[in-house]
């Protein structure tokens, strides 16, 4: 018998890039993830959100931070998964 009870969690994976040099340092990338964030919780019940980022791309971890995402696990010696959790108001 299991000693926990599991529960039922929508998670999903996501990868953006911004190629155009010209437009990072704007604040888009913030905006895009905090749009999607808000459209996987609100219409697809995401309880949970994954990420992997190269640990050097500081200005995109930075912006991941600031939407909420932790670092969660070196997954080898260039990446970071890091986790965005929906928080019960």
């Amino acid at each position: 018998m299991c000693p926990f009870t599991p529960i039922n969690q929508n998670i999903y994976g996501i990868d953006q890039f911004i190629g155009e040099t010209q437009l990072w340092g704007k604040g888009i990338g913030t905006s895009m993830i905090q749009m999607m964030l808000n459209y996987l919780s609100n219409n697809k019940g995401a309880s949970s959100v994954l990420l992997e980022v190269k640990k050097y791309n500081h200005r995109a971890i930075a912006s991941y931070k600031k939407c909420g995402f932790r670092e969660i696990k070196e997954l080898n010696d260039d990446l970071v998964l890091m986790e965005w959790m929906k928080t019960i108001d």
